[in-house]
């Protein structure tokens, strides 16, 4: 079964600013580099710099975002993929699931955290609105759950 939903994009008036992801707990990856965050009202996603920037360009840094698919094998928006290679991936992507299917996932932007350097964006899906007073609204994105 395939279930749709929309997410409202958000960018920064200001390259480089973001707010802070805030308590949470997390799911390192230990050789792929990918980091999960998990918060009550929010879930990040952390992916090594090379991957991190072509990701932010396909669903922040375009007019029209393309449609990000995810299924148990993998992870799809435009020229990103990932393919899911340990069993923290497959959990992570299963609470990502549970969260959009309850309703709470309707936002999406970038935070950052200090315990992983400054440089460190996180990706995050969120119930709530981000600080009006740092981001704009883009746009919407399409994810595809399958």
């Amino acid at each position: 079964m395939t279930t749709e939903y929309e997410l409202k994009r958000y960018a920064a008036y200001y390259r480089g600013w973001c707010q802070a992801f805030g308590e949470h707990e997390s799911v390192p990856g230990e050789d792929t580099g990918i980091s999960w965050l998990f918060a009550e009202n929010q879930i990040g996603f952390i992916s090594p710099r090379e991957q991190t920037k072509l990701l932010l360009r396909e669903i922040l840094r375009k007019r029209e975002s393309p449609t990000l698919t995810i299924s148990r094998k993998s992870v799809q928006i435009g020229a990103f993929y990932y393919r899911p290679s340990k069993p923290s991936d497959e959990s992570a992507l299963l609470a990502v699931t549970k969260f959009l299917e309850t309703g709470n996932g309707s936002h999406i932007f970038l935070t950052s955290h200090f315990m992983y350097g400054t440089g460190t964006r996180i990706l995050t899906v969120s119930n709530k609105k981000p600080l009006s007073i740092i981001y704009k609204e883009i746009g919407a994105m399409q994810i595809k759950l399958r």
